[in-house]
């Protein structure tokens, strides 16, 4: 069984739990800002960083089965005046054992209906081009814009294309 939960504070169990995430998620072809082997205190450091963010401007959530972090995500609230009604998903990461059991798409749907009821009008997003994520966007509505190439390293130091989405919610 899979639960989603938003999370509004850090704990010590909180933060190595989310650190393993990413290190597992990038060690296993994520790109998500890190390049393989992300070392333990370089994700640390990250969640860290994220959780003095969370508020206003960010809100997080993970997903956990029998009381493990498999999955999480984030969505960054645009908070300029012109664009209130928008905002952008961030990192959305599912743990490499746990990929294509719908865990993906659970966190995607609690992103969306808080979203939604937050007054968001618009999700953004970028990906890997070709990568899996772009099935799963696609699949959950999301339109493809267009691709920047060379614009990031994959996770083993390539370069590789961004493909931006958006979604009307």
């Amino acid at each position: 069984m899979i639960s989603i939960r938003s999370v509004s504070e850090s704990s010590d169990a909180l933060l190595e739990k989310l650190a393993a995430l990413l290190i597992d998620s990038v060690g296993n072809g994520a790109s998500v800002g890190f390049l393989a082997p992300v070392a333990p205190e370089t994700a640390r450091r990250y969640w860290s960083e994220v959780f003095s963010a969370l508020g206003p401007g960010l809100v997080l959530w993970v997903a956990e089965a029998d009381g493990e972090i498999v999955g999480s995500v984030q969505l960054s609230r645009c908070r300029k005046e012109n664009g209130l009604h928008r905002a952008e998903v961030q990192k959305l990461l599912v743990r490499s054992d746990q990929r294509r059991k719908g865990i993906a798409s659970l966190l995607m749907n609690e992103l969306e209906t808080f979203a939604r009821a937050d007054g968001k009008i618009l999700l953004v997003l970028d990906t890997e081009t070709g990568s899996g994520a772009e099935r799963l966007y696609q699949g959950l509505g999301f339109t493809r814009l267009g691709d920047i190439p060379n614009y990031a390293l994959t996770s083993d130091g390539q370069l590789c294309s961004t493909t931006y989405y958006f979604k009307h919610i």
